[in-house]
């Protein structure tokens, strides 16, 4: 009986990985899909503060399915380990939103030196959004967005991938993939976007490396978000 060398292992978890993000993704579509379905059948209006915010959660649960099913397939619940903080977790959580808050501001003064600006985020756009739309996107990044997109890129991709490319490998493989999903508009602008969310995604995923517990990723990533969306409602009120 022939044995699967270590190189196929390896080929395989790229595959899965690969699987899962572009499953993520259409799971990502079909919310968007449904929801606008839905709303229409509701009476809710797009544009409306009350469509984007619903609008969001339920996209965003589009990334928990793929892996929950593949969790199940194959028995493993380790892709989604997560439990409540202890207090150095919580500590640690706290501090790397600040980390991510000031690594952002760093990032996009190095891009300031060669004359890139990242791509906007359309969902920080004070044109499109009423200042309500901001103030309500903080609980929503903390229970919802945070912790959906750290189930799939660091509980799924990375989980999957660490099994036999171990923890470096994995977390880069799984915060390119990330950052990918950030290619927003087009040029020198969309490709500054991508690499900037590649680099934060590197220290979310050494944060569930580090601490085994995907919580704390989900925390510190909502956080972050949350903090953006907060200094956004500040600006436009």
């Amino acid at each position: 009986m022939s044995q699967s060398s270590p190189g196929d292992s390896r080929l395989l978890r790229i595959g899965q990985a690969i699987t899962l993000f572009l499953a993520g993704v259409l799971g990502l579509s079909l919310g968007s899909s449904l929801w606008i379905g839905a709303a229409s059948t509701l009476g809710i209006a797009e544009g409306t503060t009350a469509h984007q915010i619903v609008g969001t959660a339920v996209r965003y649960l589009g990334f928990v399915a793929p892996v929950a099913l593949f969790a199940v397939a194959e028995g493993d619940r380790t892709l989604l380990s997560g439990r409540v903080p202890s207090r150095r977790g919580a500590a640690i959580a706290v501090g790397a939103v600040v980390v991510l808050l000031v690594g952002q501001y760093v990032l996009l003064w190095a891009f300031s030196l060669i004359g890139v600006a990242p791509s906007q985020n359309p969902a920080l756009d004070p044109e499109t959004h009423a200042p309500v739309y901001f103030l309500l996107m903080v609980p929503v990044s903390l229970l919802v967005v945070g912790p959906a997109e750290e189930l799939l890129v660091r509980g799924g991709l990375q989980g999957v991938l660490r099994r036999s490319w171990g923890p470096w490998p994995s977390i880069v493989g799984a915060s390119a993939l990330f950052g990918s999903l950030h290619y927003i508009g087009g040029g020198s602008g969309a490709l500054a976007y991508v690499a900037f969310s590649f680099l934060l995604g590197i220290l979310l995923g050494y944060l569930y490396e580090r601490t085994g517990n995907l919580l704390v990723p989900a925390v510190a990533h909502g956080g972050y978000n949350a903090v953006l969306y907060a200094i956004q409602y500040w600006q436009v009120i």
